[in-house]
């Protein structure tokens, strides 16, 4: 997973700490983004091979950020959701914006670090 180059996109500071960490302990680079807004102007200045995307932020939340790089940025990079909000509801919502995948706040730490290398290897 060396070489791959990661942008996590979150609000919350503990959020960002623990998201950096896990992805330079798997061999990543990352760059990190606060709100949605952040990340659209990061997306459209770096290549990255995985985009971690929270969904409530303020600016531009994950879905409109979402929307805005699929339309107007890359279609194909990965964009895997980070949420605590696990509803069918919210996570139909994610796939149908352009997202690829869904990770759950506050599970297992090796459930994510799994999770997220999934993410890195596909990519």
């Amino acid at each position: 997973m060396k070489n791959k180059h990661v942008l996590s996109v979150e609000d919350d500071e503990a959020n960002q700490f623990l998201m950096q960490l896990l992805l330079k302990r798997i061999g990543c680079s990352v760059d990190l983004a606060a709100n949605g807004q952040e990340a659209v102007d990061k997306v459209r200045t770096n290549k990255y091979n995985v985009i971690f995307m929270d969904l409530r932020m303020p600016v531009l939340d994950g879905f409109e950020a979402t929307e805005i790089i699929r339309k107007d940025i890359d279609k194909t990079v990965p964009i895997v959701a980070v949420s605590a909000h696990v509803l069918k509801e919210v996570v139909d919502k994610c796939f149908a914006v352009g997202m690829n995948g869904f990770i759950a706040k506050g599970s297992d730490i090796e459930k994510i670090k799994k999770e997220i290398s999934s993410w890195i290897e596909k990519s």
